[in-house]
């Protein structure tokens, strides 16, 4: 299994290197930074004005739902950061999720420049047009999984259930699905920047999931996640 390049990325990153140990993590992390302030969105405003309403808003929609779960991830992540330095010997335990944090504030980053370049929303009103369900899981559960670790300390139990939660969960199955969606839009009307940015958050996202399977194999704790309705 290899996930996919990204445009302008360093190279596809394998299972295998994700879970071969925290260097190659670090090293993938390294390698697949970008700037979400740079990729011009002008041809694609352009584009967009000239899509069907119900195009604009399935579009509109998935993008508010980024700008809440990307926030709400750059927000919770630092109890991960904290617990990981506690309960794993090796530093680059606590290296990675720190990377990891900063992928997810340029993240935030990239959707807010999605809603309001594109839709004119701010983070409010985003937030506004964003589904329940994305609303639920990134606004509830998430924040309440992060306090649940903060309040643990060193608990492997609860790390590994917040993991499960986000990494497994949120990012490889919620995320990933959003992600997918936005991208095949974005690639179907011409909307080139946004599918250029979008593929880079997945890369982004594939090492992170990678980071979660490692830290739930090393942590040896058992898994138990409540699926989210």
């Amino acid at each position: 299994f290899v996930c996919r390049k990204a445009p302008g990325g360093g190279g596809p990153i394998s299972l295998g290197e994700m879970l071969a140990g925290y260097d190659h993590l670090l090293n993938a992390a390294r390698r697949l930074q970008w700037d979400a302030e740079t990729i011009s969105l002008q041809h694609d405003r352009a584009t967009l004005s000239e899509l069907r309403a119900a195009t604009r808003s399935e579009i509109m929609t998935l993008v508010a739902g980024f700008v809440v779960a990307e926030h709400a991830v750059a927000d919770e992540l630092e109890p991960f950061v904290t617990a990981a330095a506690e309960l794993d010997s090796d530093p680059r335990a606590r290296d990675c999720f720190a990377a990891q944090a900063a992928d997810e504030r340029r993240h935030a980053r990239w959707f807010d420049r999605l809603a309001g370049e594109l839709f004119g929303l701010d983070r409010e009103t985003a937030a506004a047009s964003a589904p329940a369900a994305i609303r639920e899981l990134f606004e509830s559960d998430l924040p309440a999984a992060a306090r649940a670790l903060a309040a643990a300390g060193a608990d492997p139990a609860k790390l590994a259930a917040a993991v499960g939660l986000y990494h497994v969960v949120l990012e490889g199955i919620a995320f990933a699905v959003g992600q997918e969606a936005l991208l095949q839009l974005a690639r179907d009307h011409a909307l080139d920047s946004v599918a250029d940015g979008v593929a880079r958050v997945q890369s982004d996202e594939r090492w992170h999931v990678g980071l979660g399977v490692l830290a739930l194999q090393r942590l040896g704790a058992p898994l138990q996640v409540r699926a989210p309705a």
